[in-house]
């Protein structure tokens, strides 16, 4: 098993101008509405998906189609789907959106999952999880895990048109990204390296308690210190802060053994970059394949939200460890 850590070198010139794109990116966004200042969640996630807070509203891929499919409990999940346009899908890329468990949704970064549709041929599944704070852990996580284990079904691979192969997502959906993938193994008994190619976070939080990076961080781009432990607090308030190191709810202590390839891509510039260091020390110990990337000049997000070349990088990235590992679920030992 091998750990590749990427910091491949930035010409200064380049890491200049995204640095400078940072500040005046923060100072922008200096004073914007917060979801938990809003009269509710529901009102702010409004607010969001009709561009009203400070963030573009959501550009949509009018080639995406959706179908619904049954939770556990009877709630009904929708699966937005976006296939790549010019070949045949090399198999599923089941994603889970950021927003720190409380916004966001399956529509909210089309333009992203159409970009890694195109360019690697994948079909793009985005669940429609339910948020916290009306939903809290573990309903997320169990509306991903559904939507996992309908994808391995005959009936979901031929309703989706190609078999799971990759679990993905940013931020709170790196969480659930990896979550997921340990649920799969440690409930449902399923060997995930021999069934998926890869796991593919990006700036994920794996340590309910929190690291360093995020207790020490200071600035706010996209994500503060405060704003995540909000975030964190909508989702987990129930559940006391002394057993928040439980496996279930932070994944840094779970047992890692028999995981696929996964790449832990972030930024430099984040108050959850020891997230994606740790996880990746911890998924590299425990025998499995491991890519670590930290960008120079980039923050929270900078992969979904368009950050002008920071944002083609780190997608480069994605598109690279993806194509190292297409293909592999099926030569991978247990």
């Amino acid at each position: 098993m091998s750990l590749n850590f990427q910091t491949a070198p930035v010409d200064p010139a380049v890491l200049s101008a995204r640095l400078d794109f940072l500040d005046e990116y923060e100072a922008q966004l200096k004073g914007s509405l917060q979801w938990n200042q809003c009269e509710s969640a529901a009102e702010y996630r409004r607010m969001r998906r009709e561009g009203l807070n400070g963030f573009p509203k959501p550009v949509l891929n009018p080639k995406a189609r959706t179908i619904t499919i049954s939770a556990r409990d009877g709630h009904n999940i929708e699966l937005r789907i976006i296939s790549p346009s010019q070949q045949q899908s090399k198999g599923v890329w089941l994603h889970f959106h950021a927003g720190g468990f409380v916004i966001g949704s399956n529509a909210s970064y089309d333009p992203y999952l159409t970009t890694l549709s195109d360019r690697l041929g994948f079909t793009m599944v985005s669940v429609e999880y339910r948020l916290a704070p009306e939903n809290p852990f573990p309903k997320p996580l169990h509306d991903c895990v559904d939507a996992a284990l309908y994808s391995l079904t005959p009936e979901g691979q031929k309703m989706l048109g190609a078999p799971l192969k990759i679990l993905g997502g940013e931020s709170a959906g790196g969480w659930l990204a990896i979550s997921t993938g340990l649920s799969l193994k440690r409930d449902h008994g399923l060997n995930v390296r021999s069934i998926l190619d890869a796991i593919v976070t990006g700036y994920g939080i794996y340590d309910m308690t929190y690291t360093p990076s995020l207790l020490e961080h200071t600035r706010d781009i996209i994500l503060s210190k405060q704003g995540m432990m909000d975030f964190v607090e909508a989702g987990f308030a129930h559940i006391l802060k002394a057993e928040r190191k439980d496996p279930l709810v932070s994944p840094l202590y779970a047992d890692l053994k028999g995981m696929p390839p996964a790449l832990f891509l972030t930024g430099a510039i984040e108050p959850l970059v020891d997230d994606s260091v740790f996880m990746a020390a911890r998924w590299f110990s425990a025998g499995n394949q491991t890519e670590l990337c930290v960008v120079e000049g980039a923050c929270h997000a900078f992969t979904i939200i368009r950050m002008g070349e920071a944002t083609d990088d780190g997608i480069n990235r994605i598109v690279s460890f993806v194509e190292k590992y297409i293909g592999t679920a099926s030569r991978q030992t247990s």
